[in-house]
């Protein structure tokens, strides 16, 4: 798992959910994005840590959603980013 991950995990996590949440963030390999990208990949965990706010239950769902299709999850925390900014 990429290092930035690991310090938003370690930051935005309890103690005792940073394990589950590195495992369902796991689960989203390569052939689940476009291109077998590890880019498209690092970009959909990363959506996911910025859309649940710390919330475990939060990144199972997103993670689930982006096992069907990972650019949802990217433009949803693109949106929601472009919100804050007006």
């Amino acid at each position: 798992m990429d290092k930035e991950i690991l310090d938003i995990i370690s930051i935005d996590f309890k103690t005792e959910q940073k394990n589950s949440v590195v495992k369902e963030l796991s689960s989203i390999n390569l052939n689940h994005v476009m291109a077998e990208s590890e880019y498209n990949l690092k970009n959909t965990r990363m959506s996911i840590l910025y859309l649940a706010k710390g919330e475990l239950s939060e990144v199972e769902e997103l993670t689930k959603r982006a096992k069907i299709d990972f650019r949802d999850v990217i433009m949803w925390a693109t949106q929601e980013k472009n919100l804050k900014n007006i």
